[in-house]
C-alpha cells in the first residue's frame, strides 16, 4: 500500500490538469536556522586541509543540517530525515538548488538552462598508504573502491532529463605560479568520473527495482593515489516554472546516503552489517501529531493508534535475529509503559528492496488530565538477540499535547497553492469536546521568487455539511507572512473569538491568482482531511500530505499554551536544545546590541505554564542542572525596555 501511495502521488504532482499544486521549497528554514546557530561559531566554510585516513565512511545519521567537517569542507547540502523515499538509514544528504544561506543560489534563474548549484567536497584523505596494522604505501592493486546510494526526487518535486547529479576526482589542488612579471592563480584541477540524469522517482524505482541505487567505483589510475586525494559531488539544475514568480520553485533535490571508500573491496561488496531504523519515530495518535490535552483527555481511546508502523532495516545478506522495544515517559512525571516484540528474523534489505515492517501494538492510552499541555517522550530500539552483538538502534520521538491540532511534523518538503483567483482551501478537524473556542490559527507560508506571495487572503472558519465544508461562520483579511525559522508559524490571531463545535474547518480564500505557498508536509498524509474549490464544488485533495497550517483552540491567549517561537532575527537560539547535560549555551547573535554590551539583560527560565523557576542576570551560558526533564520556556528580558526574547527549551534526563 505504501508504494502505491508514493507513486500515485508522483504522479499526481506531475498532472496540469490538478488545481492543486505542489512547488518546490524556494528556500531551507532548517538550514536558515543552522546558519544563524553557527554564525558567531565557525566560518561558513571548513578550510581544515589535514587528511583524514581510510576507511572513509558517512551514512549521515549523525549529521546536524550540515555535513560533518570530519569528512566534508563545505556545507552547501542538507543533512535531513525529511526528503527521502525508504532511505538505506535514517539520515540522507540532499543537493538541491538552495545555497549554504538556505536561500536559492543568485544564478538560478527558471529553466530549461541548468546551473551548477550544490557541492559535496570531501576534506583530503589519504589515498597514498594505509597506517594499520602497520603502515605501508597504496597501489591500484589493493582493490580500492567508492560506493554510495543516491535517489533522484525524494519527497521533493521531479528532476527534469537536463538535471544531473556527477562526480568527480581532484587531479591536481590549486596553487599561485609566478609567470614573468604577474603571479597567476591556478584552479583546482578535477577528473569527471560518474554521473546520472534526472528523472522522477517513480521512473527511477521501475528502472532499477530499487529506491536507491548503489554505485561502486573502483579506483584504478595511479593518478590519484596520493596523501591529498578529494572526491566531490555536484548537481546541474534547472528551475521549474510555469511563467509566473510565485510558481517557480526548486525542483531537484538528490539523495546521497552510505558513502564509503576503502580498500580490499570488489563489485560484489555488499554485505554492510546493519541494522537501522529507516523513518522517524510515528505519532502515537490515530490522526494526529499534535492536538490538545484537554479534547484528547475526553476520548483517549478513539484518539490512539492501535498500531505503531516502524521500517526498519538489516543491510547484511543473511537474516538476524532482532528484538524490537520501544518505551514511553513523560518527563518530570510518574508515567511509564513499554512494549517488547517476540524475537524475530529481520529479512536481509536485498529481499525486501525497501526495508521490513514491525507492527507494534499500543495496548495503553496517555493519562487524562486537566492540564492545558504535556510532552511524552517515546524511544523506539532495536538490536540483535545474539548477546555481545553492537548492532542495533535507536531513535526518539514526542508526542505533543498542546493547545493546537496539527497532521503535519512542521518540516515542510513542498509548498502548496490553488491556481486561480477565489480559490478557497478548507483544513478539518474535529473536536472531541463541544463547543470549544477558536482563537487563532498558526499557518507556515513558504517565500516564493521575489516574495510574489506576499499578499492577501481571507483567513476563513466554515461549519461541517455532511463531511465537507459548509457555512462560513468567520473570515478576516491578513496578508502571508513569513518566518525565516525553523518550525516557527506565524501566528494569526482572530479580532473576536470564535464558537466552534464537532467538526470544523479553518483555511484561506485567495484574492489573487497567485500561489500563497502554504507549507506542505509529504511525509504525514492527511489529505482526505484537505478540501478545495476553484469551481464552485468543494473537492477532496488529490495530493498525498498535510498542510502546516494548525487552528489555536481553548483559553484565551497568551494563558493558552502556544510553542514557544523558534529564533529568527531579533530572537536567540539556545544550544543544546534538548539538553541533557549540565549547562546550555545562548547565542544571542541575532541581537545587535549584544555585539556591544548586553549589561541589564536577565534571564528568566519558567514553566511551560509560565511560573518563574529562577531569573539571573545575562551569561552566555547557565547551569541547568537543577531542572529535572521536561519543557521550559527561557526568556532574555531587559527591564528598562521590557524587550524581551523567549526560546522553547527541552530537558531531557
Amino acid at each position: 500500500m505504501k508504494f502505491i501511495y508514493i507513486t500515485l502521488l508522483f504522479f499526481i504532482t506531475l498532472s496540469s490538469f490538478s488545481q492543486e499544486i505542489l512547488t518546490g521549497l524556494q528556500e531551507n528554514p532548517v538550514v536558515k536556522e543552522k546558519v544563524r546557530e553557527l554564525s558567531r561559531l565557525k566560518s561558513a566554510q571548513n578550510t581544515d586541509t589535514i587528511p583524514v585516513l581510510l576507511p572513509f565512511h558517512d551514512d549521515f545519521s549523525q549529521g546536524n543540517v550540515f555535513p560533518s567537517s570530519l569528512r566534508w569542507i563545505d556545507r552547501f547540502a542538507y543533512v535531513n530525515n525529511d526528503f527521502p523515499v525508504f532511505p538505506i538509514n535514517l539520515g540522507v544528504v540532499t543537493l538541491d538548488a538552495i545555497n549554504d544561506s538556505g536561500n536559492f543560489y543568485p544564478e538560478a534563474i527558471p529553466g530549461p538552462s541548468t546551473f551548477i548549484a550544490d557541492h559535496l567536497t570531501s576534506r583530503f584523505i589519504r589515498l597514498d598508504s594505509v597506517f594499520a596494522p602497520v603502515p605501508r604505501p597504496l597501489t591500484p592493486a589493493d582493490s580500492v573502491y567508492l560506493s554510495f546510494y543516491y535517489q533522484p526526487q525524494g519527497r521533493g518535486l521531479a528532476l527534469s532529463g537536463g538535471d544531473s547529479l556527477s562526480l568527480k576526482f581532484l587531479i591536481r589542488e590549486a596553487f599561485d605560479t609566478i609567470e614573468g612579471p604577474d603571479t597567476i592563480h591556478k584552479e583546482d584541477q578535477w577528473k569527471f568520473i560518474w554521473s546520472s540524469k534526472g528523472m522522477p522517482l517513480d521512473t527511477f524505482y521501475l528502472a532499477q527495482n530499487t529506491w536507491f541505487r548503489r554505485v561502486m567505483i573502483p579506483i584504478t589510475d595511479p593518478t590519484f593515489f596520493k596523501k591529498n586525494f578529494r572526491l566531490q559531488f555536484y548537481n546541474h539544475v534547472s528551475l521549474a516554472s510555469n511563467g509566473q514568480p510565485s510558481w517557480q520553485s526548486n525542483a531537484d533535490p538528490w539523495n546521497l546516503d552510505e558513502i564509503y571508500l576503502n580498500t580490499g573491496r570488489s563489485r560484489g561488496d555488499t554485505i554492510f552489517p546493519e541494522i537501522r531504523f529507516l523513518e522517524k519515530a510515528p505519532s502515537m495518535l490515530r490522526q494526529y501529531t499534535s492536538m490538545p490535552y484537554r479534547q484528547y483527555s475526553d476520548d483517549p481511546g478513539g484518539e490512539m493508534a492501535d498500531t505503531l508502523t516502524i521500517v526498519m532495516n538489516n543491510r547484511d545478506i543473511i537474516p538476524h535475529s532482532c528484538i524490537y522495544r520501544f518505551t514511553v515517559t513523560q518527563p518530570g512525571g510518574a508515567f511509564n509503559q513499554s512494549y517488547q516484540a517476540p524475537e524475530f528474523p529481520m529479512p536481509s534489505y536485498t529481499l525486501t528492496s525497501f526495508g521490513y515492517n514491525e507492527r507494534a501494538p499500543v495496548k495503553f492510552a496517555f493519562p487524562i488530565s486537566s492540564a492545558d499541555s504535556t510532552l511524552f517522550v517515546i524511544k523506539h530500539t532495536i538490536h540483535e538477540s545474539t548477546p555481545g552483538s553492537t548492532l542495533g538502534d535507536t531513535i526518539i520521538g514526542f508526542q505533543r499535547f498542546y493547545n493546537y491540532y496539527a497532521y503535519d511534523d512542521g518540516t515542510p518538503e513542498n509548498g502548496y497553492g490553488l491556481k486561480g483567483a477565489d480559490g478557497r482551501l478548507a483544513y478539518q478537524f474535529k473536536l472531541n469536546v463541544s463547543p470549544d473556542t477558536l482563537r487563532a490559527v498558526r499557518i507556515y507560508f513558504n517565500r516564493t521568487l521575489s516574495s510574489s506571495n506576499h499578499q492577501y487572503f481571507d483567513l476563513t472558519v466554515w461549519n461541517d455539511n455532511n463531511g465537507k465544508p459548509g457555512d462560513i461562520i468567520y473570515s478576516q483579511t491578513e496578508m502571508v507572512t513569513y518566518s525565516d525559522s525553523l518550525n516557527d508559524f506565524h501566528t494569526y490571531y482572530l479580532a473576536s473569538p470564535v464558537r466552534i463545535s464537532g467538526t470544523f474547518y479553518v483555511g484561506t480564500i485567495q484574492t489573487t491568482d497567485d500561489n500563497l505557498n502554504i507549507g506542505f508536509d509529504a511525509a504525514n498524509n492527511a489529505q482526505q482531511h484537505m478540501f478545495f474549490d476553484v469551481s464552485g464544488t468543494w473537492q477532496t485533495s488529490v495530493l498525498g500530505g498535510s498542510l502546516l497550517m494548525h487552528p489555536v483552540i481553548g483559553k484565551p491567549l497568551p494563558v493558552g499554551i502556544t510553542e514557544p517561537p523558534a529564533p529568527q532575527e531579533g530572537r536567540i537560539s539556545v544550544y543544546p536544545n534538548p539538553c541533557s547535560a549540565g549547562s546550555i549555551r545562548i547565542l544571542t547573535v541575532s541581537l545587535p546590541e549584544f555585539s556591544h554590551n548586553s549589561a541589564g539583560w536577565k534571564i528568566i527560565v519558567s514553566s511551560i505554564t509560565g511560573v518563574k523557576l529562577f531569573e539571573r542576570p545575562y551569561t552566555e551560558i547557565i547551569d541547568v542542572s537543577g531542572l529535572s526533564s521536561g519543557m521550559y520556556l527561557l526568556t532574555l528580558l531587559k527591564p528598562e525596555t521590557s524587550e524581551r526574547h523567549s526560546s522553547k527549551l527541552i530537558i531531557t534526563r
